[in-house]
């Protein structure tokens, strides 16, 4: 379940003219708190002179870029914010599978429809009406009225969590996001990452591992070839590039101009499958790094044992197995399914 979506947002006097951060800096030995106006994009101005230790390094004064980068930081550091963002992301990947559900009935309703037809065509007969009340009346739940009511509450609480969007700085909506990923058998939890990435930018760059790299990486080879991969991404990014190693980093580095590293108008982002991705130390001491949820019981792991398994067995288990929170599928004993 999604945490709610007022956990962690601090408090709110009763004119509500500011929420608390729960946010600080680190001065010269001490913790420097402040409260954060409840405008569109905050006043953190007063920080502008304060002093402030870098890593051990001696005192200097914050410089603007240095005010910008840390205003980035401490907003993707609030629980204000972390919850935000799971809530958003958790809420508009049910209304997705809501929605999925509703067409899926939609679509057995037209094929029940559409068989009738030809079968009274070819008995001459007219029962296809009679025979679409009778699977209505038996499985009322292909009509999808409880579904569409659940999305309609969905849809309510999303303008809830909206409405409760931590005030951002100035210049968030414009940074770039970077994120690397292989996408093979591209599929709606990869679609719901790549979507849920705008909360942190405008423009979206996104590394893929060649075949050869994936193979490394895996002890398999893709289902997609790297074309396919890259055709299906495209649609969701601004940006592409390829990755030809198991080792990211240069690849990175090599993408990220020192300009936006300098201004802070660049982050990291990515599903919070694999926080510890490799590079993440460098990424991290450049730039902001950002996880969101993924999306339960889907996986390229998943669809490859359902659809590309050798056992029969292994492929019809596998389709209606638990699954860890990665989306790999489990048998009876709680063994991952290959």
């Amino acid at each position: 379940e999604p945490p709610s979506p007022t956990s962690g947002a601090g408090s709110t006097e009763n004119d509500s003219s500011s929420v608390s951060t729960g946010s600080s800096l680190e001065g010269e030995g001490r913790d420097i708190s402040f409260e954060e106006e409840k405008s569109p994009k905050g006043d953190y101005s007063f920080l502008l002179d304060t002093p402030i230790s870098s890593r051990g390094k001696e005192t200097r004064s914050l410089t603007q870029s240095d005010f910008v980068k840390e205003q980035y930081r401490q907003v993707g550091r609030s629980t204000h914010f972390h919850h935000y963002i799971y809530a958003k992301k958790s809420l508009c990947t049910f209304e997705r599978e809501l929605t999925l559900l509703v067409e899926f009935f939609q679509l057995n309703i037209t094929a029940f429809s559409k068989i009738l037809k030809k079968f009274d065509k070819r008995t001459s007969t007219e029962t296809r009406e009679e025979r679409l009340a009778e699977i209505s009346a038996k499985h009322s739940y292909l009509e999808g009225l409880v579904f569409s009511g659940m999305m309609v509450e969905v849809r309510e609480m999303l303008e809830e969590v909206n409405a409760l969007k931590p005030a951002l700085p100035s210049g968030w909506e414009d940074r770039k996001v970077y994120t690397i990923g292989c996408f093979d058998l591209f599929h709606r939890g990869h679609q719901n990452v790549l979507n849920s990435l705008r909360e942190f930018g405008y423009f979206i760059v996104a590394g893929l591992h060649d075949d050869e790299s994936y193979f490394k990486l895996k002890n398999k080879y893709t289902i997609d070839n790297l074309e396919t991969r890259m055709k299906n991404v495209k649609p969701f990014v601004d940006q592409l590039y390829v990755i030809p190693s198991t080792d990211p980093l240069l690849y990175i580095k090599s993408v990220v101009s020192e300009q936006d590293i300098e201004q802070g108008s660049c982050c990291y982002a990515r599903g919070d499958d694999m926080k510890e991705f490799p590079g993440r130390d460098w990424v991290e001491s450049v730039m902001p790094v950002h996880f969101v949820p993924r999306t339960e019981s889907c996986s390229s792991s998943l669809l490859r044992t359902i659809y590309h398994a050798k056992d029969e067995s292994t492929r019809a288990q596998a389709a209606f197995a638990k699954t860890t929170y990665d989306g790999k599928p489990l048998d009876e004993d709680g063994n991952v399914l290959r």
